[in-house]
């Protein structure tokens, strides 16, 4: 292989056109959305499924073969029967062979700000709450400040990344936050029911106005 990764990306792209650009930019925005990368950058499988979503029904197969053998773009990671896994060698160049439109302020910006709100953190605190038998009173308090501070800021994230396609997988993600918080609070207003309930029904819990 002669030449630099970006050198090599330009000509794959010259063989194969543009669908070999919709592959490697749908590779990137995988990649950059991946925030656990043991196994690879990308996977077939989610490939695949966000090349449908922009219309493109070919088996992407062939050219990520080119793009390993023949070019070195791209490197098997790891393979099992029902998995395949590649890294970019140079993430970057690649990036500049394909232009400037995947380098779109807004959308690094969106990135830049998904980030900073470490999603995957979020949602593991939510997940946690939501499969704890009872909720104590810090996380009732810790529920409370997502609620009313985090919230407001990926709700923010979330209406700018639901209008472009690079950053499809943010929007998802915020999604499945707001469903978990969705079940996190009812969590907390039936366990309050059920505490109120409970006071009822005790005869030995009088009103405190009588015990003065």
């Amino acid at each position: 292989m002669i030449g630099g990764v970006r050198d090599r990306t330009t000509e794959a792209l010259l063989r194969f056109g543009d669908r070999c650009k919709l592959i490697l930019k749908a590779a990137i925005s995988i990649a950059e959305s991946n925030d656990k990368k043991e196994l690879g950058d990308f996977d077939y499988k989610t490939l695949v499924e966000k090349l449908q979503e922009t219309g493109l029904d070919k088996d992407p197969k062939m050219i990520l073969r080119a793009l390993e053998r023949d070019y070195g773009i791209i490197e098997t990671t790891y393979k099992s029967a029902n998995q395949h896994w590649w890294r970019f060698i140079n993430i970057e160049e690649v990036k500049e062979a394909i232009g400037d439109e995947i380098e779109d302020p807004e959308i690094q910006l969106i990135k830049i700000q998904a980030n900073s709100l470490n999603l995957t953190e979020l949602e593991r605190k939510l997940r946690f709450m939501l499969n704890k038998p009872v909720l104590s009173e810090v996380d009732r308090a810790l529920f409370k400040k997502i609620a009313f501070e985090e919230l407001n800021y990926v709700m923010e994230v979330y209406r700018k990344a639901s209008m472009y396609e690079e950053t499809y997988d943010i929007a998802e993600k915020v999604k499945s936050i707001l469903t978990l918080a969705t079940k996190v609070s009812m969590k907390i207003g039936k366990n309050y029911a059920q505490n109120k309930a409970n006071d009822l029904l005790d005869p030995q819990k009088e009103p405190q106005a009588f015990l003065k």
